[in-house]
């Protein structure tokens, strides 16, 4: 009888109250959704022929309409400049199209975690646009509009509208961060009186809720994770799994605030890169083309924001390509393959054998000390770094535990880093408040 209503309510979600939202709003978020349904099943050759024409068709509408590509002489993709943080901060007007006026946009706006907050601006209906892309990122899932969903996020401020949409999309909106154990354990036995939920929300905190979930022994119907917004350590999942089933479907997710969503895993470790929306270089330090296969800073093209096109867009990440006779022949999608997100390019340590550390460098060693409750790894200079940790005081600590880890990372490194460590009371979160495990501030 409860799975006939629930599909009943899904049906008349769908049919009825979208449409009408669709319609009030003026945004085709149904229309869009279907659209992406019909990309999964292109072949490798068309969805390479739909990003080519979007690609050439963007650059040339950048070259005609907006200002500060209108005297850049450019022609090809690798001939336009990169574009900055500073820049689309500092030039804002100019990168917005001149058949658009600014103050009728939408604007999103970057957390500010890489130090410079910057802006970026489109039409209500591209907003739409990206909402769709991500529920389709949740459809991978499993999950389906009108599922029980419990989603975290930053902004507490629940418009009448939005408070509208978590009301119809039964959703359960909690802060994502600073939630003491008591709201956690709240959520925990909120979300336990649900059958089927999905969770949506960056790992860092879900992954919280799994260690309350399993300290307190409370069972929740856990249908489906999505991950996005940090990072999704296999530590993480690995609680995840063990606090809400094996079953449980994790779909991890590549995106950023200025409104890329550029790529997400579903039946591989590797991510499927949209290339219907983006367009993805990978480059080193001089802006030239690495090999797929080797890391390199992440540059992103839009494709489909005409108001304030983003071309070669520096997002300060670290990534690598997948190399196409890697590719698995039997995958879902015939998507462009994107191997692994490093992270931001200050998650990694430099060292003067030139020896790099990324975050997994680090949670690799420390998983497996239980002792130590968080930390973080500091450099300032070349030669060495600081970790600071905070030891969990329902744990035994001994000295020898820093020795050993000491030990591990020599190993890593060759010898080539004077780790010094440094017990703390607390460790300060980015200004959004995601946990930071690596901070460099050797300067570039």
């Amino acid at each position: 009888m409860k799975k006939d209503l629930m599909s009943f309510y899904k049906s008349f979600l769908n049919a009825i109250i979208l449409p009408i939202g669709n319609t009030l709003i003026g945004g085709h978020y149904l229309k869009n959704i279907n659209a992406w349904r019909k990309f999964d099943s292109l072949s490798e050759k068309n969805l390479h022929e739909l990003q080519k024409q979007r690609l050439d068709e963007i650059l040339d509408y950048a070259k005609k309409h907006v200002p500060y590509y209108i005297d850049k002489n450019a022609s090809s993709i690798d001939t336009f400049p990169i574009l900055t943080k500073s820049i689309l901060r500092e030039k804002t007007n100019e990168l917005v199209s001149n058949e658009y006026d600014i103050d009728d946009l939408d604007v999103h706006h970057s957390s500010g975690s890489s130090g410079i907050q910057s802006f970026t601006y489109m039409t209500k209906n591209h907003t739409f646009y990206l909402r769709a892309l991500q529920t389709h990122w949740w459809n991978w899932s499993g999950y389906e509009i009108g599922d029980n969903l419990l989603q975290f996020g930053i902004s507490q401020k629940r418009t009448a509208l939005k408070r509208l949409k978590d009301v119809f999309y039964k959703c359960t909106y909690v802060k994502a961060f600073g939630l003491s154990e008591k709201e956690l354990e709240e959520t925990l036995l909120k979300i336990s009186r649900k059958k089927g939920v999905f969770i949506a929300g960056y790992p860092s905190v879900v992954n919280q809720l799994a260690k309350a979930a399993i300290a307190k022994d409370i069972k929740t119907d856990i249908a489906g994770i999505i991950c996005f917004g940090d990072k999704l350590f296999d530590h993480y999942k690995k609680r995840m799994l063990n606090a809400f089933g094996e079953t449980c479907k994790i779909v991890d997710t590549y995106g950023c605030a200025e409104g890329l969503l550029m790529a997400c895993k579903h039946d591989l470790d590797y991510y499927y890169i949209m290339s219907p929306h983006v367009y993805l270089e990978i480059v080193d330090d001089l802006g030239k083309p690495v090999s797929d296969g080797k890391m390199g800073h992440v540059l992103v093209t839009c494709l489909t924001n005409k108001a304030m096109p983003l071309i070669r867009y520096k997002l300060g990440d670290l990534a690598i390509k997948l190399p196409e006779e890697e590719y698995p022949k039997n995958r879902a999608f015939n998507y462009p393959l994107l191997q692994k997100v490093i992270g931001r390019e200050t998650d990694v340590i430099k060292t003067t054998q030139g020896i790099t550390l990324n975050v997994h460098s680090f949670t690799g060693v420390m998983e497996y000390y239980q002792e130590i409750k968080q930390y973080k790894v500091i450099q300032n200079e070349l030669e060495r770094i600081r970790i600071e940790y905070i030891k969990d005081e329902n744990r035994s600590f001994k000295e020898s535990i820093l020795v050993e880890i000491k030990n591990k990372l020599n190993t890593l490194t060759k010898n080539c880093l004077d780790i010094q460590f440094q017990e703390v009371k607390k460790i300060k979160s980015l200004k959004s408040g995601k946990p930071q495990i690596i901070e460099s501030n050797l300067k570039s």
